[in-house]
């Protein structure tokens, strides 16, 4: 038997429709027996009813993800950011009453023989964005299956764990050798003191929100302990463990601000220089009017219209030297390096348990798992990809032969793109559609 799996359609109609219609050519060669769904139906996207009506007349093994239950009230907003908030909510304004009933209804996770279907991560099923080995680790140890089908990152991955390894807990440094890798990290002064933390927060007021909640999840009361205990020749694993989970919890949240946030359109939005242009052109305008000079009136008029017009010229070639891509590269630049400073100190972290799993890329093509060996896999986004190919994807198992063969598909973005900016939502859930971010 064959099945399609596909994940993140996010009420793109027009990238549906195309991996549908490569389903069907391929399966004029060899049969396609099941369609598998991993979650967010809809969100970000123009087309929500029609999405779920399409995907329904094609399969009912269909999973929750974030965006379906926001969209219907089971989750809340205040989590999102303000493109996914809004999205959510012209979302819940055009869902018929039975197409909100479906979502609320959608299960979090289902199992299917060797597999398990969920949107994230086992360990966070809605949430969890799978990006590393260590936050691979310890969904590994959530499932039995030799298989977990994942979305939610929009972007094509395995993770690949020995079956000798499978459910094992995690294995935490002994004392000493946790002990010799606080005195050689290169984070020792940073995480030695509560009180050196604290003064650093306390004197750093321009930092942003993201950057000021890292202060937080530094663990040094915990790990200052163990300092402390050296003449005991001791140290808390349970304490290391859950700065452990601290830590790749906090790097879950910025690596879902990274994904759902949505930098201003700066094509949309008029700038505050040019409000006060105006204002300024009405202002002389009233004080003209009670002139009586009027040959004077005209030629300030005259004035004030070259000032603005030239203004206005300055303004339209400042927006066009920041292009869609760049804006949105700037974004995620911006949120990258906070998530890299969270990384170098999880790479202390990553260091005390044993990583038993390895994080391959697919090939566009045929891949198959070694023997031994079961597998985390993730097909990449159908209507929002995230990887920098704008191409939809979705992936087809052969249980023939155990292959998993990963394919991307074009398909008419500008329709869509067209789609988003007439129904009023943000620009940006359109610009990133042509560049995959």
């Amino acid at each position: 038997m064959r099945y399609a799996i596909f994940t993140d359609i996010h009420a793109n109609l027009e990238a549906l429709e195309a991996v549908l219609a490569k389903i069907d050519e391929l399966a004029q060669e060899k049969p396609v027996e099941q369609v598998w769904f991993l979650g967010d139906l809809v969100g970000y996207g123009p087309n929500p009813n029609e999405c779920i009506v399409k995907l329904r007349e094609r399969t009912d093994t269909i999973i929750a993800g974030n965006h379906d239950w926001a969209a219907v009230g089971k989750i809340d907003l205040e989590d999102f950011s303000e493109a996914a908030r809004v999205s959510a909510e012209w979302t819940a304004t055009q869902l018929t009453e039975e197409h909100r009933t479906f979502l609320a209804d959608l299960p979090e996770r289902i199992e299917k023989g060797d597999f398990l279907l969920v949107h994230g991560s086992p360990y966070g099923p809605l949430w969890e964005y799978l990006t590393s080995e260590v936050l691979a680790e310890r969904s590994f140890q959530q499932f039995t299956n030799r298989y977990c089908l994942v979305g939610h990152t929009h972007v094509p991955v395995i993770f690949l764990q020995p079956d000798t390894v499978a459910n094992a807990p995690t294995r935490p440094l002994e004392a000493d050798e946790a002990l010799e890798l606080l005195e050689n990290s290169p984070l020792k002064a940073t995480i030695e003191t509560d009180a050196q933390i604290q003064d650093e927060a306390d004197t750093e007021d321009d930092e942003d929100d993201e950057t000021e909640s890292m202060f937080t999840v530094r663990p040094a009361k915990r790990v200052g302990k163990g300092i402390e205990q050296v003449d005991n020749a001791h140290i808390d694993t349970q304490d290391i463990q859950t700065f452990i989970v601290d830590t790749t919890d906090a790097i879950t949240e910025l690596q879902q601000q990274l994904a759902d946030d949505a930098p201003e359109d700066v094509l949309a939005a008029p700038s505050d220089s040019k409000a006060s242009s105006l204002s300024a052109t009405v202002s002389d305008e009233e004080v003209l009017a009670e002139s009586d000079d009027h040959s004077k009136a005209a030629q300030r008029e005259d004035i004030v219209e070259m000032q603005s017009d030239e203004q206005e010229e300055d303004e339209k070639a400042a927006v066009e030297e920041i292009t869609p891509e760049e804006t949105i590269q700037s974004a995620e630049e911006r949120l990258n390096q906070e998530i890299e400073e969270l990384l170098t100190l999880l790479g202390l972290s990553q260091s005390m348990i044993e990583v038993t799993n390895e994080m391959l890329v697919p090939p566009e093509g045929t891949w198959q798992t070694n023997e031994g060996y079961r597998a985390i896999i993730n097909p990449g986004g159908v209507g929002q990809p995230r990887d920098g190919d704008p191409r939809a994807a979705f992936m087809i198992y052969d249980t023939e032969d155990g292959s998993f063969t990963f394919y991307r598909v074009p398909y008419a973005f500008e329709k869509t793109q067209k789609k988003i900016v007439e129904v009023g939502l943000p620009h940006y859930l359109a610009t990133r559609l042509a560049y995959g971010r």
